[in-house]
């Protein structure tokens, strides 16, 4: 991708274009991204409380028989958003959806186990350990470069 800027002072309003011989997802998702101005806050309830939790902190996003829960190093938290909510607001250069039930920090991974046939076995530093769906399978190898 080639990013290119041009500083014209007779402009009254930023505008971006994007030019591309194809709408592809990568495309589609920069479109989002650019047109997304509100702040990607992350929160969480604990013991009654609502805490905003720094996205460096979590090392995991689950669903659970309907709930949504968030992991940091210290504490487990729920979410009343979805999983496909806090997907779009988390940092797409860190965060990795694995599973239909699970969304990791790339940053809180202990190792990824290639040995298993038809799955990738993950590590997360702080103990969990996740496999990665057949259907995510693809995308986690694409964005790992395996």
């Amino acid at each position: 991708m080639k990013v290119e800027i041009k500083i014209d002072k007779k402009v009254s309003e930023t505008t971006v274009v994007i030019i591309a011989n194809e709408l592809t997802n990568e495309v589609i998702e920069l479109q989002e991204t650019l047109l997304n101005t509100k702040p990607n806050i992350i929160s969480g309830f604990s013991d009654y409380k609502l805490e905003i939790i720094k996205e460096e902190n979590i090392v995991r996003i689950f669903a659970d028989q309907g709930k949504v829960y968030i992991v940091t190093k210290d504490k487990e938290f729920t979410s009343k958003l979805t999983l496909n909510e806090l997907e779009n607001r988390l940092n797409k250069s860190y965060f990795l959806r694995i599973s239909r039930g699970d969304i990791i920090n790339l940053n809180k991974v202990k190792s990824f186990d290639l040995s298993f046939v038809g799955t990738i076995y993950v590590e997360m530093l702080n103990g969990d350990v996740l496999y990665v769906s057949r259907r995510k399978l693809k995308d986690v190898k694409n964005y790992l470069g395996i």
